[in-house]
């Protein structure tokens, strides 16, 4: 399996910790960045190959990152030159090449967890997403409706919450060809100049055909890091509970 990961943006909600750094390196616990967290995590559920789309402050990525033979896999760069006036759905268009037919997951850089997360998906039948029935669904968030089978429905942030069940943890695996219908669908939005949304955007065909199904991490340590106050938490709450990946299931 592969992984793409998202991180080309500034971070501008979480200055002044990104004034000189990048979202994704921010520091976590014991001199280990976001990244590293994130790597690590995919590498302990069977990724093999990265595509690491970078644009603000991209070779202190380079630097930090290397090769990824540090993490037991290997990394590509994809650079994002417009990574100040886009939203991350162009990010994705410019890392669509080559998926890996078995399996790809699709992550944002600001997502803090272990391989538990990634592993239960990896466990799931089809494509899957990863999502929190417990956390408390807010306007704004990115928010998913699911049918009786655990299916999305509908995920946005523009939906009522008050219609909702869960909010997104934003790491999609997408397989059985699905990442190909995603790709198109990235594309298209591309090609019309509908480059101020999210990758969740392109979903749309698998969310209509009922074949994106939703894996509870209720029970998983997971946190996004938008802003300060979140970083904070993260750091506090999250990371404790993080196992390290020789611990992993």
């Amino acid at each position: 399996m592969d992984a793409v990961i998202l991180a080309a943006g500034a971070g501008t909600r979480l200055r002044p910790v990104t004034l000189s750094r990048p979202k994704c390196l921010v520091p976590i616990d014991a001199g280990r960045m976001l990244l590293d967290h994130q790597i690590t995590a995919l590498a302990a559920a069977g990724v093999d190959h990265i595509r690491l789309v970078v644009g603000y402050l991209s070779q202190m990525v380079r630097d930090h990152c290397g090769d990824g033979s540090s993490y037991g896999l290997r990394i590509g760069y994809v650079e994002n030159p417009a990574w100040g006036t886009t939203n991350s759905i162009y990010s994705l268009f410019l890392a669509l090449d080559d998926w890996d037919p078995a399996g790809t997951y699709l992550c944002n850089c600001d997502i803090l967890f272990d391989a538990r997360l990634a592993q239960r998906l990896a466990a799931g039948q089809g494509s899957v997403i990863a999502v929190d029935t417990q956390r408390d669904r807010v306007p704004g968030e990115m928010n998913v409706r699911l049918d009786e089978h655990q299916r999305v429905e509908a995920i946005s942030k523009q939906l009522d919450p008050a219609t909702t069940q869960a909010v997104s943890a934003q790491i999609v695996l997408l397989r059985n060809g699905d990442g190909q219908q995603v790709a198109q669908q990235v594309r298209s939005l591309v090609e019309a100049k509908t480059l101020d949304t999210f990758p969740t955007a392109a979903y749309g065909p698998l969310v209509e055909d009922r074949r994106l199904k939703a894996v509870d991490m209720a029970a998983v340590p997971w946190a996004e890091i938008d802003s300060v106050q979140e970083y904070d938490e993260a750091r506090e709450q999250c990371a404790p509970q993080l196992l390290s990946p020789g611990e992993a299931e």
